[in-house]
């Protein structure tokens, strides 16, 4: 699918030409206060210039990860060359040791059901069960599953999109899902979602879509 950006927001071209917003600029276009202000008072007490220093390195390293992640489900022989990968992908390996059957690496997901899109990281098994699986990044481990922030929204947003454009990959809807968070030197820590999880993250994700479709649409 092609991308494009209308109004400075993020669109992908689907099929008749359709426009979805893609699931991060729904995301970011509908942040509530609270998160805003929390995100404003931490660039205050670090500096923008701190503060674009650490987001630009966050974006860097979770980009290097990704690359590695994927040539490596791709079958192909990777090394973490760059020293400030290197921890992260030594972070995920037990994750990956228990992947298999994979379908779908850093893929299109669009959904014309409900009308957005995105690119999901992984649609596999893992511990023989199937998962839509996010790969991140931290500095340190997250005390709670609130401090990922939009990402189970994000994680829930691209498993529905898999159950309605790939229905026919397992023959039936995915019902779990993993957010992994590859940290430095420990091994990388799983928040897991079951079918109950991932349909109150779901309906969380709906009201933010239709707050994006009421204001900007």
């Amino acid at each position: 699918m092609k991308s494009t950006y209308i109004h400075g927001k993020c669109y992908y071209q689907g099929d008749n030409g359709i426009m979805l917003p893609a699931v991060t600029t729904v995301l970011k276009a509908t942040q509530s206060p609270e998160s805003l202000k929390a995100l404003s008072h931490w660039r205050n007490k670090v500096g923008d210039i701190e503060a674009n220093r650490i987001a630009a390195n966050s974006r860097r390293r979770g980009n290097a990860l990704h690359q590695l992640i994927k040539k490596y489900l791709q079958g192909y022989l990777v090394k973490a060359d760059k020293s400030f990968v290197q921890p992260y992908w030594d972070s995920v390996q037990l994750v990956l040791n228990k992947i298999s059957d994979v379908q779908l690496v850093e893929q299109d997901a669009p959904n014309y059901v409900e009308r957005y899109a995105g690119k999901v990281d992984l649609v596999a098994r893992y511990q023989g069960v199937p998962h839509t699986i996010e790969w991140t990044t931290a500095e340190e481990a997250k005390p709670s599953i609130h401090r990922l922030y939009d990402k189970p929204l994000q994680l829930a947003a691209y498993t529905g999109s898999v159950n309605r454009h790939y229905s026919h990959i397992f023959k039936s809807k995915i019902n779990h899902a993993l957010i992994v968070v590859a940290l430095p030197d420990r091994d990388a820590q799983i928040f897991s979602f079951n079918r109950s999880t991932l349909i109150n993250e779901w309906h969380n994700w709906l009201n933010r879509l239709r707050l994006f479709y009421k204001f900007f649409s």
